[in-house]
């Protein structure tokens, strides 16, 4: 079998693939002009394992390059298996032998696939289990390659001639107990109860310099000290292993490099130096390591420090005034806490700057630059016609130099919407009730979905809309993160948030080169690498589009997701993480999917109401009546690609405008014989106008009509049908005595029997 089939072999078995090498490869760097050398076995992609995919333009591209590539497969959850790789080291390490060890005191491992690597090793595949990632040095000559790792899959063959071959194709097991036991995370050893927990978070410049600081002294122990440095480094990070601030696996891993980097691990065998971590690290768990919570420190900043700045600040506001000379010495003895100042004290900074003459206006001058880092500008009149106008690109939604937010839940119909719009925007036509002020060059990214999905769609929308070539090509842009990453900032222990300057860079270039006006993302949790419930992190972020819209004169809406709410309508509140996201766009709206008793009102089937959501614009917790909402439909078109019954169409979703029904049309839908069943059920006896009473006309309307009068969403309809039949003639008021209390009462009745009555 070929590269290329071998790789499709996997996809059609619903595996992620991606080409590594077969050989090493000396690859030079285009900016710097270096030689990297690329091992073999490693990936040709970019952004190595998570450049898998299964979409097949990309994998015939991928292998049309390299012809000759091997096969890599992401283990864990990508693939839904782990793999336990045996290597087979002569003179050096046998996993095999480990195995066999393992075998014998804890019992045999089940029967499922296994295969025979390129080096003669094996690698035996086990189901998916969250928890185990991809490590090495299980034991000797052993690693585990599970989430973050890959292996490469069998009938992939080596430039040399070595290849991947199936040894037992046996339907993948669960791995036993006693394996797992050794490849998931440890948990801290019992012991006694410490007042003290780490929290994530917490103080991790303190865990990560800490743990740096220890390695660092390991990896540069000089010989006659190496082999008790790995006992003390692994006891000491044994401690943050038992205080939950770092993981084994982790620790493990680092120090096994470190010992590696002084050669002890040489030195010493690698069963040895493994002993030894393994025996520090359960000792230092057995210690956890009381972590401070934070690095600061109170400040207790005296107000000396305050006056200083503020006396200096008044005198070179006065350009004739001499700097005050200030008494080191007196001012650190006399200086006082803040909230502490002496009210009978002379010349306190306080009084100072409250009995300062104001500067006549005009004492600056103009010519220079203002003194110090910040200066204040003086406002000057503007003509107000003179002004420019907001540039609305789409709508009040997108706006040229703005971010705008999108919220909505999954699966609602949110990148169906950002399509329909886009297509909108690229025509120029007002195919959702919104006309662009021209036709516009529409960039949409989107990160989760693959290619031709979103192809299918664009060409769902194009079917219904009547669209053709001319109406979109060369005004839209369609982009997946299946094939391309936009990654705009990274999360760095060490320094914050680092910014992906090439990736910024590359899309003002796209932006600038293509003249795009509007840009769509979706998802924004797929820009970025920073933890999302991070305020001040999320805000760079966001900040980052932000300016990057401004200074491409550029519209960009970013989606975003909602957290799970329970049975309501979702709000701008309810937005995923943190909320400086939203604090940072000029427009928000949120969408939402239409609700059992809207549904109701709207007089739709409870059943189809999944096809239909709203459109809620506003930062505010806003929630208007449901005939005002922006409304959308979802409906399914078909793409005539099928052959008969054995291969049927594709259906693909298309968001179209829809507008909520008026008093009048929900009250057509009534069928003729309905109505007058109703009527004669009304005349029939006398039946309340008022929806307060047990004998309110509603319930008769109810019966014939099969809805719940006491549901507050028949309750409404059923109102409104009512007051929209009383408008168009078709039952009236009739005031009666009641025979209780003999007042004048309201009822409801057909306009025939009011006719009988008044003729009689």
């Amino acid at each position: 079998m070929q590269p290329l089939e071998l790789a499709q072999h996997y996809v059609a078995a619903g595996y992620p693939v991606f080409p590594c090498r077969a050989k090493p490869e000396d690859v030079t760097d285009p900016i710097t002009g270096e030689i990297d050398t690329k091992h073999e076995k490693t990936p040709y992609t970019s952004n190595g394992l998570r450049g898998a995919s299964k979409f097949p333009r990309i994998i015939q591209r991928w292998w049309n390059d390299n012809p000759d590539a091997l096969v890599g497969v992401p283990t864990g959850a990508p693939s839904g298996f782990w793999v336990l790789d045996l290597d087979l080291k002569p003179g050096v390490a046998d996993g095999h032998q480990w195995l066999e060890a393992m075998e014998n005191a804890n019992g045999q491992l089940p029967d499922t696939r296994r295969a025979k690597t390129a080096n003669g090793g094996t690698h035996i595949f086990f189901r998916h289990v969250a928890g185990v990632r991809n490590r090495g040095g299980l034991g000797s000559g052993v690693d585990v390659r599970g989430d973050g790792g890959y292996v490469i899959m069998p009938g992939s063959a080596m430039a040399d001639g070595r290849h991947y071959k199936w040894i037992s194709e046996s339907p993948i097991a669960d791995a036993p107990d006693w394996l797992l036991e050794l490849v998931l995370p440890r948990q801290a050893a019992a012991g006694p109860a410490m007042p003290f927990s780490y929290q994530a978070g917490t103080n991790d410049h303190y865990v990560n310099k800490a743990v740096d600081d220890e390695l660092a002294l390991l990896a540069t122990a000089g010989q006659g000290g190496r082999g008790a440095q790995l006992n003390a480094s692994a006891y000491a990070l044994g401690q943050f292993v038992g205080a939950g601030a770092l993981s084994r696996s982790e620790a493990e891993s680092a120090l096994y490099s470190a010992a590696q980097a002084n050669g002890v691990a040489q030195k010493d065998g690698e069963r040895e130096t493994w002993s030894k971590i393994r025996r520090g690290l359960d000792a230092g768990m057995r210690q956890p390591r009381q972590i401070p919570e934070s690095d600061f420190q109170q400040d207790n900043t005296r107000l000396v420090d305050i006056s200083r700045m503020i006396k200096n600040g008044l005198s070179k506001a006065r350009k004739d005034a001499a700097p005050p000379e200030i008494d080191e010495d007196a001012a650190q003895e006399d200086a006082s806490p803040v909230g502490d100042i002496d009210p009978e004290r002379e010349n306190t900074p306080l009084e100072t700057a409250h009995d300062a003459e104001p500067l006549p206006h005009g004492v600056a001058n103009d010519n220079e630059p203002p003194p110090g880092p910040l200066h204040a500008t003086a406002f000057k009149w503007i003509d107000p016609a003179s002004l420019p106008r907001r540039e609305f690109a789409y709508g009040s939604h997108l706006i040229r130099k703005y971010v705008s937010v999108t919220v909505s839940p999954g699966g609602l119909g949110k990148t169906s919407l950002s399509l329909a719009e886009s297509l909108a925007m690229a025509s120029g036509r007002a195919l959702l009730g919104t006309k662009p002020p021209h036709r516009l060059r529409v960039w949409v990214f989107n990160a989760e979905d693959p290619r031709d999905e979103m192809e299918r769609r664009i060409m769902a929308a194009c079917i219904h809309y009547n669209l053709k070539p001319d109406d979109i090509e060369g005004h839209l842009f369609l982009d997946s993160g299946r094939e391309q990453e936009l990654v705009v900032a990274l999360e760095d222990k060490k320094t914050g948030v680092k910014i992906q300057e090439p990736i910024v860079e590359a899309v003002v270039e796209q932006i600038e080169r293509n003249g795009i006006d509007v840009m769509i993302v979706d998802p924004f949790v797929s820009t970025h690498g920073v933890n999302e419930n991070d305020n001040g992190a999320i805000d760079k972020v966001a900040k980052l589009w932000a300016q990057i819209a401004d200074y491409t004169n550029c519209a960009i809406d970013i989606v975003h997701h909602l957290r799970k709410v329970a049975d309501r309508e979702a709000t701008v509140e309810d937005a995923r993480g943190a909320v400086s996201l939203i604090g940072a766009a000029r427009s928000v709206r949120v969408l939402n999917r239409m609700s059992d008793e809207q549904a109701s009102e709207a007089g739709i089937d409870k059943a189809d109401r999944f096809g239909y959501f709203s459109v809620n614009y506003g930062k505010a917790n806003l929630t208007p009546l449901s005939s005002k909402l922006d409304w959308r439909r979802l409906v399914s078109v078909p793409l005539g690609n099928g052959r008969g019954l054995t291969k049927p169409q594709d259906f693909a979703p298309v968001v179209t405008e829809w507008k909520w029904p008026s008093a009048e049309e929900i009250a057509q839908e009534v069928a003729p014989e309905k109505l007058a069943a109703i009527k004669a059920v009304l005349d029939g006896q006398d039946w309340r106008a008022s929806d307060q009473s047990n004998e309110w006309a509603g319930y008769a309307v109810a019966r014939v009509l099969e809805m719940d009068a006491d549901d507050k969403s028949d309750k409404r309809k059923i109102a409104r049908l009512i007051d929209n039949w009383i408008k168009q003639g078709e039952l009236v008021k009739h005031r009666l005595h009641e025979i209780k209390t003999r007042k004048l009462v309201p009822y409801i009745k057909s306009s025939n029997w009011a006719d009988t009555a008044a003729a009689a």
